[in-house]
């Protein structure tokens, strides 16, 4: 379990960082794809090949962790954007019309990728601190994201939030 083991001494105290967690990703893909090959071979082969019940493996792990790990970076891509939004929040704020064309800029865009991210990664606890990248087969760890990582995309996904779902500045999209 070298993966886990690079994996688990990225940790700064108990957080990880994202620049952490890109590196792994890169120092992993020959392996990550090698190993998705591996399965699809195995898949072609004229053998059934029941799945694991009873035991995972150890490149099921792997698989599962990679997997986690790329779609919280594949989030992390839109950082710098949701920074330039919220930039753009402060100027309009007070403006109900720009609010309402800020909000409907950003619907596909939350609708599509963010609409269930705040859940996924920070409703853990109450007060969360941090993101939680939950890994099923990987119960045994905790990933926590340093949420300053996430700083720009926490803060326009509540504001967003509250715009659309509590105040409905679109209400013509809701009923859709």
């Amino acid at each position: 379990m070298d993966f886990l083991k690079k994996f688990l001494s990225l940790k700064s105290g108990e957080i990880y960082s994202m620049n952490r967690i890109e590196w792994w990703l890169l120092k992993y893909a020959d392996f990550y794809k090698e190993t998705c090959q591996n399965l699809l071979e195995l898949e072609d082969a004229p053998i059934v090949r029941l799945p694991q019940f009873i035991e995972t493996t150890e490149n099921d792990k792997f698989l599962n962790l990679y997997k986690a790990l790329e779609t919280i970076s594949d989030f992390h891509r839109n950082e710098d954007y949701f920074e330039l939004q919220m930039i753009d929040y402060q100027k309009i704020k007070h403006s109900k019309t720009d609010l309402r064309n800020w909000v409907a800029k950003n619907e596909k865009l939350v609708a599509d990728k963010y609409v269930c991210f705040l859940i996924d990664y920070l409703d853990y606890s109450a007060n969360a601190e941090h993101l939680n990248v939950f890994v099923h087969t990987l119960k045994e760890i905790d990933v926590y994201i340093d949420r300053q990582d996430f700083k720009n995309t926490i803060e326009f996904l509540e504001i967003f939030n509250e715009l659309y779902w509590v105040q409905e500045i679109l209400p013509e999209s809701i009923k859709r």
